[in-house]
């Protein structure tokens, strides 16, 4: 993440669970739905971005073993106190490669894109570190109303909100061409009411994509 997104991530990691519950945070429920039906008992999966652990705690809970990587030590401490994950390690998803090597049955990032760029060397690092036909599951922002956003590159947007997390938005045209240079194939594709800010009256809608690595890639 920018830095600033992490310092950010760090001062709200103590409230993040009770904020999601607020929100009706839809997106661990739904990711879990679409790509537990992919997978085998016991798979290794890695989390992205696993935060408080609430996107792998289902996974865990059905007997998968899991990885997390956050750039937020705070966050991974949250994780931690609730017991879920195998190894957990701080990093910066923004500064690749990530400090792995063993190959995993499934990826996962809900929730995460939103807040970091690029996430070009992210799907280079998901394609390294996926076993051949291994699933990659993850959730972004999809660019439709892009009023008040500035267009950094062809197919992102970015805003700085109002207490200075950087949040970006990302067209289908460009999040499929970066499936397709890495080799996925989509499986699944799913956009859902991710949760509503009460504060500010607003829903927000997020894109879930299921993908799977084509093999001998």
């Amino acid at each position: 993440m920018p830095g600033k997104n992490l310092q950010l991530a760090d001062d709200f990691a103590a409230d993040y669970d009770a904020s999601v519950l607020q929100n009706n945070w839809t997106g661990p429920q739904v990711l879990f739905e679409l790509l537990d039906a992919e997978l085998s008992t016991p798979s290794q999966l890695l989390d992205l971005g696993i935060g408080t652990g609430e996107s792998a705690r289902r996974f865990s809970e059905a007997g998968h073993a899991i990885t997390g990587i956050d750039g937020s030590e705070k966050m991974l401490k949250q994780c931690r106190n609730k017991n879920i994950g195998d190894r957990l390690i701080c990093h910066d998803l923004e500064q690749v490669p990530y400090p792995l090597e063993n190959k995993f049955d499934a990826i996962i990032s809900n929730g995460v894109f939103h807040l970091i760029n690029p996430i070009e060397p992210l799907f280079n690092e998901v394609k390294r570190l996926l076993k051949p036909n291994a699933v990659f599951a993850f959730t972004f922002e999809e660019a439709g109303n892009t009023e008040k956003l500035i267009e950094i590159e062809t197919g992102v947007w970015e805003k700085e909100t109002e207490s200075g997390v950087l949040t970006y938005k990302h067209s289908l045209n460009y999040i499929q061409h970066l499936l397709a240079e890495n080799h996925f194939t989509v499986v699944q594709q799913k956009q859902f009411l991710a949760f509503r800010n009460k504060k500010s009256d607003t829903d927000f809608y997020f894109t879930l994509i299921v993908a799977r690595l084509q093999p001998n890639r």
